[in-house]
């Protein structure tokens, strides 16, 4: 699950008196990594389908290319979203760190 699932998630457990949770769980993400985990068990628990990154198949032998321009990732590499810049959007904010979205380089693409 990516920071994108967070605003409903903040929703659903206002809408439950577990907001506090929510509140606790993203302060934890801004400074632990590994709290990512929780995020998916606390997005099963309201219903949320866990959501990963997009896959993609590796060449035996063959290293991954440069991202392609446009690519945006977590900007403070916690979690697995990643965005296409369409031509005249703006780049939408981690809803994490609420600042933008970072452009992917070849040492920082998605996971």
């Amino acid at each position: 699950m990516t920071c994108e699932a967070l605003p409903l998630l903040r929703r659903l457990a206002a809408a439950q008196g577990r907001a506090d949770e929510v509140v606790e769980l993203v302060r934890r993400m801004r400074t632990d990594s590994g709290a990512l985990t929780q995020l998916d068990e606390l997005g099963r628990q309201f219903g949320i389908p866990g959501v990963g990154a997009r896959s993609v198949i590796g060449v035996p032998g063959v290293t991954p290319g440069v991202p392609v321009d446009g690519l945006f990732v977590c900007p403070a590499d916690r979690c697995d979203r990643d965005w296409v810049r369409a031509p005249g959007v703006a780049t939408p904010e981690c809803h994490l760190f609420d600042e933008p979205l970072t452009s992917a380089t070849p040492d920082r693409r998605t996971r």
